[in-house]
């Protein structure tokens, strides 16, 4: 019934429909929209399911920094989202297999920090935990209270202080449009 595949450039307008379904248009102002704008995702890492030929489900990953607004230094991370399930395909744990199987991938990549804003009573069970009592804040100065992260135990403490950025990276003019039209 369920078909789990990687994102296509022809699934843009699809996935901009369902999230507008799922979150509305005025998801485009929230902060994590910010990181988002102008910079391409993780290609490898953002997958579709699909119910026939009708998209029932897409999640994407996006290259972030955290910046330690204390010493400096710069810590990479991947930001996951939006994780969107149409309504019509909740309850079946699409939702869940896409996010453990994207997870698993991304690690299996080298990918060792994934942060998110989202519910741990949702994402607790995949390891996420909030970032607090480290105040990380996206742009804006905002969400610290519902951003969660899942790391190595390798990798060194979050800051105590930190920003979360998006990793600057050249997107041709031509893919502006097209990145606007699926975030």
């Amino acid at each position: 019934m369920f078909t789990f595949d990687h994102e296509r450039v022809s699934d843009g307008p699809a996935i901009t429909n369902l999230l507008n379904i799922v979150f509305g248009t005025d998801r485009l102002g929230k902060a994590s929209y910010a990181l988002r704008q102008n910079i391409a995702p993780v290609e490898s890492l953002c997958q579709v399911v699909r119910c026939g030929d009708q998209l029932a489900a897409s999640i994407r990953f996006w290259p972030t920094v955290i910046s330690d607004l204390l010493s400096g230094a710069r810590h990479n991370a991947l930001l996951l989202g939006p994780l969107a399930v149409d309504p019509a395909f909740q309850g079946y744990g699409i939702g869940s297999k896409l996010v453990g199987q994207t997870l698993s991938a991304a690690s299996a990549l080298g990918h060792q920090r994934i942060i998110l804003v989202g519910d741990v009573c949702y994402y607790g069970r995949f390891g996420f935990v909030p970032t607090l009592p480290s105040y990380i804040t996206l742009p804006g100065g905002r969400d610290a209270r519902r951003l969660l992260v899942k790391q190595s135990a390798l990798l060194p403490s979050l800051p105590a202080v930190g920003r979360v950025e998006p990793i600057a990276q050249a997107v041709p003019a031509e893919a502006q449009s097209e990145l606007l039209m699926a975030s």
